[in-house]
C-alpha cells in the first residue's frame, strides 16, 4: 500500500511528532520538505509539505514554494491524481477541484491544463502508461495538448535518461501492444525517433513477444519489447535511437547490433542464437516468419541444456579420433538448441555429421 500524506505546513515537524507518538522512525529530506515514517511492521508513509511549482522552461526541474492544498493539487499530472481526503474529526472530506471522480467513472486520463505536457513532457508517456494499465482512454483535449507539445519540440528538452526511464516503465507492464498503439495515436513514437512506428504488424509482434516471454519466465526483460518496437530500424536509426535514449553497456551493444542480428536470425543465417541474449532471440522470433520463429523459440527453450552424449560415445560408434569429433558435437549441440533434433537423435546426428553425411 502506498500512503501519501500532504501537510499544510511543516511536514517534517509533523512527521517527527507523529513518529514520536507512534514509536516509528522519521527520515527527513530537508531540501524537499518531505519525510518518510518507517513503522515497526515494515510499512511506511510518505509526508510532504503542500507546495506549488513553477517551470522556467519546458522539461526543466520546477521551482518549489510553500502553498495551500488547492495549489498543491493543481501541480499534479492528471485529474485522477489530483484528489485528496481531508483527515478531520468525523466524516473525512473529499477534495476534488478538477473532476477526478468524474474521470475515474468515465475511465479517462485527463491533464489539468494545456501547459502540463510543456511543463513536464514525460507526462505524455505517463498518460499512455496509465491509460494502458487501467484500460482507460486519454481525453480528447489531453491528446490535443500532447500533440501541440510535440509540435513545439517540448520533448527535445527531456534528457535521454528520463525518456528511457518512461519507455522502460511502459514496456515493463502488461499489454505492450496496446501501449504501443497509444503511443502511436499520441504521436509519441515518432517524436522519440522517426524509425519508431507502431504499425499493426509491430503491435501483433509485441503481442507474440508477450506470449514468448510468458513461456520463458525470468529469461527476458523490458528490452525485448523495445527491440520489437524498433522493428526494422536501420543501423543509422539504431545509432540515433541509442544516442537519444543515452543507452549504455549491454543495452547499447544490443541496440547497435540489432539490425544485423534481426536480419540474420530471421533469415536463418550464420549468427548463432546461443551467443545472443534471450531478449534478442525472443524479439527476432516475434518478428520472424513461422519457420525461423519456431527455430528461435526452440533455441530459447533449450537455454541452459547440454548434450547427453560425449566424445567417447562417437568413438564407440566407430568415428575415428580427431578434430571431426569436436566439430560433430558442436554441430549436434547447435541442432539441439535450435530444435532440429530431439535428445534421442543426438548420437545418430553426431555420427552422421562426423562422417560427413550431413543431417
Amino acid at each position: 500500500m502506498d500512503v501519501d500524506l500532504v501537510v499544510e505546513g511543516d511536514a517534517i515537524a509533523f512527521a517527527r511528532a507523529l513518529g514520536a507518538e507512534t514509536g516509528s522512525k522519521a527520515v527527513a529530506h530537508e531540501r524537499f520538505g518531505t519525510a518518510v515514517l518507517e513503522f515497526a511492521e515494515g510499512t511506511h508513509m510518505d509526508l510532504a509539505s503542500s507546495r506549488k511549482e513553477t517551470y522556467g522552461s519546458s522539461g526543466a526541474l520546477p521551482s518549489v514554494a510553500p502553498a495551500g492544498l488547492q495549489e498543491d493539487l493543481a501541480r499534479r499530472d492528471f485529474t485522477v491524481n489530483a484528489m485528496a481526503i481531508r483527515l478531520t474529526p468525523g466524516r473525512p472530506e473529499l477534495i476534488d477541484p478538477f473532476g477526478g471522480v468524474r474521470d475515474l467513472r468515465g475511465k479517462t486520463i485527463r491533464m489539468l491544463h494545456a501547459n502540463s505536457p510543456h511543463d513536464d513532457p514525460t507526462r505524455s508517456f505517463r498518460a499512455a502508461r496509465y491509460a494502458n494499465r487501467l484500460g482507460f482512454s486519454v481525453g480528447p483535449k489531453t491528446r490535443t495538448w500532447i500533440r501541440e507539445a510535440i509540435q513545439a519540440h517540448a520533448l527535445d528538452a527531456v534528457s535521454g535518461d528520463r525518456l528511457r526511464r518512461e519507455i522502460r516503465l511502459l514496456f515493463s507492464e502488461q499489454n505492450r501492444a496496446r501501449a504501443a498503439g497509444l503511443l502511436a495515436r499520441l504521436g509519441l513514437d515518432r517524436a522519440v525517433d522517426p524509425a519508431l512506428t507502431s504499425s499493426l504488424h509491430l503491435r501483433r509482434a509485441l503481442a507474440r513477444a508477450e506470449k514468448i516471454a510468458r513461456r520463458h519466465p525470468r529469461k527476458t526483460s523490458w528490452f525485448l519489447y523495445f527491440l520489437v518496437w524498433a522493428g526494422d530500424a536501420s543501423e543509422r536509426a539504431a545509432a540515433r535511437i541509442s544516442a537519444r535514449l543515452a543507452l549504455t553497456g549491454e543495452d547499447l551493444s544490443r541496440m547497435l547490433r540489432w539490425p544485423s542480428v534481426r536480419a540474420e536470425l530471421s533469415l536463418d543465417r550464420s549468427t548463432r542464437s546461443e551467443r545472443l541474449s534471450p531478449d534478442e532471440v525472443a524479439a527476432a522470433a516475434a518478428l520472424s516468419p513461422p519457420p525461423a520463429a519456431r527455430r528461435l523459440r526452440a533455441s530459447l527453450r533449450s537455454r541452459g541444456t547440454s548434450l547427453s552424449i560425449r566424445g567417447r560415445d562417437l568413438l564407440e560408434a566407430g568415428v575415428p579420433a580427431g578434430p571431426r569429433v569436436g566439430r560433430a558435437l558442436e554441430a549436434t549441440f547447435e541442432a539441439l538448441r535450435e530444435g532440429r533434433i530431439s535428445r534421442k537423435q543426438e548420437l545418430e546426428f553426431a555420427v552422421r555429421a562426423a562422417m560427413g553425411e550431413g543431417p
